[in-house]
């Protein structure tokens, strides 16, 4: 597994995940991507159009990364997820904790609404 973060308008941080968010995946970016995170205001827009597959490990991956949002009184939204994805994240209930946007605007404005 991938990841990228950049800066996306005034307060708010783009994170592009790619691959699959299996055990190995994560354990591959999660230390490092929590560190980055850690370094950024405002906002986070989590990208998952190239994420085929989540597991429980990627889902708690996206948790701590809402809560470490939420400690510094931000929020974060998902963007570009998969039909199987958002399934899992359904079923588990995710969507009630990490809302979901078909784009990155929409997003925008789910978080600054």
């Amino acid at each position: 597994m991938k990841y990228e973060i950049a800066p996306i308008g005034a307060g708010a941080s783009r994170v592009v995940l790619r691959g699959r968010a299996d055990a190995a995946g994560v354990d591959g970016i999660e230390a490092e991507l929590g560190t980055r995170l850690r370094e950024t205001a405002g906002h986070v827009v989590v990208d998952l159009a190239d994420v085929p597959f989540m597991g429980s490990l990627g889902i708690r991956m996206l948790i701590a990364i809402a809560r470490m949002a939420g400690r510094r009184g931000a929020r974060i939204a998902m963007t570009g997820v998969q039909p199987q994805v958002l399934a899992v994240f359904e079923t588990m209930a995710l969507t009630d904790l990490i809302p979901h946007a078909p784009d990155e605007a929409a997003a925008l404005a789910l978080l600054e609404g």
